[in-house]
């Protein structure tokens, strides 16, 4: 299978590929690509708690052999930070989600990251008004690992990819079911991270903007904006060739694939 699409990031220190529509077969995907770009290590978090976490190498419990190439699981979380990146990768299997790279200019570490909704924001205590949970965002998590006191936020570049497009993610306030935490988390997203978040600044409509949403996190923590970027992909009006679950899809993922060179 080719690529979809390759990305060259960074002055092309960071290659992605990204896989459309699958059903299996990730790991000899994956392993099939290493192979090519002499990659001997692949970290695949698991994503689907949303739990705004970033592990390191570290903290991957199991680990699989397949043509010399070891894959890394195990451990739940949304990012992998890789401090020596060199002859590794990390691996992610997404939905409507999309994937943040982060890296460091000086210091060369790379964060590759899962950004659902609930990675972003707290949605427990919205809805169960419990304490807030740490770190509150994936974005926050990715700032800690790359500058720790964020001394130098000048030096941290981004790129999002692969998500659904604002127009196909509604939350309605006179949603029959969701309504009543539509409204909270609307106005949660308004208030802290700015109304252009919510497509046409509309909070009843509630289309959430992902890749603006993670753009704002970022500033909040001093990233220059020029320093922020995305791709064009949305997943939900491109479901021909992505997996989407508000597309209409139900089993299946879109891989991306991560790599420094």
């Amino acid at each position: 299978m080719k690529h979809n699409l390759p990305y060259y990031l960074f002055d092309n220190r960071v290659r992605v590929f990204i896989f459309g529509k699958q059903r299996s077969g990730t790991s000899e995907l994956l392993t099939r690509i290493a192979r090519n770009y002499e990659i001997t290590h692949i970290y695949c978090p698991e994503t689907h708690a949303f739990n705004a976490r970033v592990c390191q190498p570290r903290d991957f419990k199991q680990v699989v052999e397949m043509n010399g190439v070891k894959i890394h699981s195990g451990c739940l979380a949304d990012g992998v930070v890789l401090t020596l990146p060199k002859n590794e990768a990390v691996g992610l299997q997404t939905a409507d989600c999309p994937t943040i790279i982060a890296r460091h200019i000086i210091s060369g570490k790379l964060v590759v990251a899962h950004a659902g909704r609930a990675s972003l924001i707290d949605e427990n205590y919205l809805r169960n008004s419990r304490a807030r949970r740490q770190p509150v965002s994936v974005v926050k998590a990715i700032c800690e690992h790359l500058d720790p006191k964020m001394e130098n936020p000048v030096c941290i570049e981004i790129f999002s990819c692969c998500g659904i497009g604002s127009g196909q993610f509604e939350h309605p306030v006179d949603h029959p079911e969701h309504g009543s935490f539509n409204l909270k988390m609307n106005a949660h997203i308004a208030k802290l991270y700015g109304k252009d978040c919510l497509l046409d600044n509309d909070l009843d409509r509630g289309g959430i903007d992902l890749h603006r949403l993670i753009f704002n996190q970022f500033r909040l923590y001093g990233v220059p904006g020029d320093n922020i970027c995305k791709d064009q992909i949305d997943t939900a009006n491109k479901n021909h060739g992505f997996f989407s679950r508000r597309g209409g899809d139900r089993t299946g993922h879109n891989t991306i694939m991560v790599m420094c060179t």
